[in-house]
């Protein structure tokens, strides 16, 4: 399920954002198996000195009490405008420090398994009749979608059956 949708602008002068997991609000103890995966999208160009994403390979197998340290090797992801990368949720990662005297854009887009909650409701968020008239695959993300055997119906039902009529 898509779990929220953002536009990230690390702007001119931004100290490094706080490493951190997209799903450490989970309350499940570490480690244990990504309840989520994340993606960034590069609108702007990463680089070394405006803000790349910054991430501790192979810390998405840390324990719950396991902590980022200043002596953990850390990896940016440098990429050219209109790359992406993917990463589990579970890893520790963070925006790099923006010394570069312009912002640095980005849209990421997380997604979760389909037996958890989302960050952002769309049931709500986003109006049934904008629904009704979106592909199948989109429907599916925003949680209009059964996992097996039956969690997500409405009434015991598809919950596709309460969108109305597409054009």
């Amino acid at each position: 399920l898509l779990s929220q949708a953002q536009i990230i602008n690390i702007m001119t002068a931004s100290p490094a954002q706080p490493l951190h997991m997209d799903d450490g609000f989970y309350p499940w103890p570490r480690p244990r198996p990504a309840i989520s995966v994340a993606t960034v999208f590069a609108l702007d160009e990463f680089t070394e000195d405006n803000g790349a994403t910054v991430a501790i390979p192979g810390s998405h197998r840390w324990g719950e009490e396991r902590r980022p340290k200043p002596t953990d090797t850390t990896v940016k992801a440098l990429m050219p405008a209109g790359s992406c990368i993917l990463f589990l949720g579970n890893l520790w990662h963070g925006g790099g420090e923006n010394s570069s005297g312009a912002d640095r854009m980005a849209i990421t887009a997380q997604y979760c398994e389909p037996w958890a909650r989302t960050q952002e409701n769309f049931f709500l968020s986003v109006p049934p009749e904008t629904v009704a008239v979106v592909s199948e695959n989109i429907r599916r993300m925003l949680g209009y979608s059964i996992h097996p055997p039956f969690m997500g119906m409405v009434d015991g039902m598809h919950p596709k059956r309460v969108l109305p009529a597409g054009d």
